[in-house]
């Protein structure tokens, strides 16, 4: 690339960070949904549903991209309607002892979601 004015090199970094900034929502939306859909499968299932509302891994959400701390990010877990009981399969009550699915679908799915983010923001692309 090769630059002739002022004008021309402020318009070559903005085009470059509008790039930027639709690849890394992407990358991060992509990388969010990725762990949600391995987090759903890892959800254990109980024989029993006390709330008649369906078993966890039915209310799995991922939210949307937002920038609000600086830095992208998308929120995925479980919705209002289940989330506030996940902790408990998942770290133990003093009559279930914990499974800790959720650490493990982290660690699972580190590697992945890394590749996710590096196909996305590769330069050149």
């Amino acid at each position: 690339m090769s630059v002739t004015g002022i004008e021309e090199l402020l318009h070559n970094v903005q085009v470059l960070q509008s790039g930027y900034d639709r690849k890394a929502r992407k990358a991060v939306r992509e990388g969010g949904e990725y762990f949600g859909e391995t987090l759903a499968e890892d959800t254990p299932v109980s024989t029993e549903d006390h709330s008649g509302k369906g078993p966890l891994r039915d209310h799995m959400k991922v939210g949307s991209v937002s920038l609000k701390t600086g830095e992208y990010e998308v929120p995925v877990g479980y919705d209002r309607v289940k989330g506030p009981i996940a902790h408990f399969p998942n770290s133990g009550t003093s009559k279930q002892d914990p499974q800790h699915f959720i650490e493990k679908t982290q660690e699972k799915t580190r590697d992945g979601v890394l590749d996710i983010f590096v196909k996305n923001l590769k330069v050149g692309d």
